[in-house]
């Protein structure tokens, strides 16, 4: 069955790897990225990679609230429902970067932006059967023992891995909240780790090249988002191969509140505040 799917920071790395597969089972993928004319590069190498005549770009900086919910508005007018979103864009800042607003870089694009773009789509998952949001978190989440709730969203107190690891930790508990949220709704939503893959995230983290090519880390995504096997699973995080549990800071319950409040304050979104407005 063709789904669409958007495969957010898809014009490198892993999100590539994975809308090449996904565009290579005959499925309308939507790609994503910052840049317009790299973004156009890619999109022609896809389709003759592929031959896929469903592939479409849209170009937004998820770091900037604005323009992620264009892109929300873009996608709404361009389709008619949205079968899977998969939240795969990420960053590692070597250096604090504070935004307008006074978010930190790392939080913005890793945490807000998933929270917010999820949030502007639900209309379009609601429209779909048996919709899916796989989420990309980071075994990286384990490290983070306490979080200081003080030093967010702009970091003063700024270690860039620390940074890093808290915005997949809020990953992981926004998707075991989203998860119950959308109970009932036909929709699903899952947070996975790829892997450790050669990208340039991990670069910028390691300083050099290392870790398994990018379609070893796509494999985990295109499972998570098409194959039947996961369709049923919700809520659920995906490490190693096989469904585990993440760590005990991301399954309680304050502390996903915690990061539910938060995201809904910093980016306004306030669908999730009625629960009407749920997707039924």
């Amino acid at each position: 069955m063709e789904r669409t799917i958007l495969v957010t920071g898809s014009t490198d790395g892993i999100g590539k790897a994975t809308a090449r597969t996904l565009a290579g089972q005959g499925h309308r993928v939507l790609l994503h990225g910052r840049d317009r004319q790299k973004g156009q590069r890619v999109l022609a190498e896809l389709e003759a990679a592929t031959g896929s005549d469903r592939l479409s770009l849209f170009v937004a900086d998820l770091a900037v609230q604005d323009r992620v919910r264009g892109l929300a508005r873009e996608i709404g007018e361009a389709c008619d429902r949205l079968d899977v979103l998969v939240n795969n864009a990420g960053v590692f800042m070597p250096e604090q970067e504070i935004l307008p607003g006074g978010i930190e870089t790392t939080f913005a694009v890793n945490y807000l932006a998933q929270f917010l773009l999820t949030h502007e789509l639900l209309p379009l998952f609601e429209r779909s059967t048996g919709a899916r949001i796989v989420n990309v978190a980071s075994i990286a989440h384990r490290s983070v023992r306490s979080i200081d709730w003080e030093n967010l969203p702009d970091f003063p107190d700024y270690d860039a891995y620390d940074a890093y690891a808290v915005s997949k930790l809020g990953v992981v508990a926004f998707t075991a909240r989203l998860a119950r949220t959308l109970e009932g709704t036909g929709v699903t939503a899952n947070c996975l780790h790829p892997g450790v893959i050669d990208t340039k995230l991990l670069r910028a983290y390691m300083g050099g090249r290392g870790g398994a090519p990018p379609e070893q880390g796509a494999e985990v995504e295109v499972h998570l988002a098409v194959s039947p096997e996961t369709g049923a699973m919700n809520g659920g995080y995906f490490e190693e191969s096989r469904w585990t549990r993440p760590s005990s800071l991301a399954l309680d319950a304050g502390v996903q509140e915690r990061f539910w409040e938060m995201g809904s304050s910093l980016t306004g979104a306030v669908r999730w505040a009625d629960p009407k407005a749920y997707p039924r």
